[in-house]
């Protein structure tokens, strides 16, 4: 298999059309509706080969910019988020802290607080999450907790330094 350049396909290409003796337009109208000849057809499935070539192509040459453009924008995105904490007032953190740890508290208490079976949600060994795999929800849920509870120590902690203010 040779390689050809991006000229060279879209140079073949249009060879390949003009040689059916209709336009692009014609051609593509009638693969469409198949009414193609088989002669016409086969080259019609060439052409569009020869596109999905060209298109594998340009998104290969975009696609060293775009990596540098997402890096850049997430480095953006980065310095944008630290700049929202660092700026961002304490008592406003807490008070959408504070507006979601209900809605956290709801969903947390969906997941089963024990095991169904078992009743035991404590893992067994170090390579082991819960007693089994109907353990594990509850096991997740125990940690959850735990992490709201910080999380509202956090919240509560926040508002008596800003009232103290």
């Amino acid at each position: 298999m040779t390689e050809k350049t991006p000229a060279e396909l879209r140079e073949q290409r249009a060879r390949l059309i003009a040689s059916t003796g209709l336009t692009e337009t014609v051609l593509r109208e009638r693969a469409e509706a198949f009414q193609l000849y088989p002669e016409h057809h086969d080259i019609w499935a060439t052409v569009e080969g020869i596109d999905m070539h060209l298109a594998e192509l340009a998104e290969g040459e975009q696609s060293v910019e775009l990596k540098e453009a997402r890096a850049q924008a997430r480095g953006w995105e980065e310095k944008y988020f630290e700049m929202v904490e660092k700026y961002t007032p304490l008592a406003v953190q807490a008070a959408a802290l504070r507006e979601w740890l209900p809605t956290l508290h709801l969903a947390v208490e969906s997941l089963p607080a024990k095991c169904p079976y078992h009743d035991d949600t404590t893992p067994h060994g170090t390579w082991r999450e819960a007693c089994c795999d109907t353990g594990i929800p509850a096991r997740r849920r125990a940690l959850a907790e735990k992490g709201l509870a910080t999380l509202a120590e956090k919240a509560l902690s926040t508002l008596t330094t800003e009232e103290k203010k």
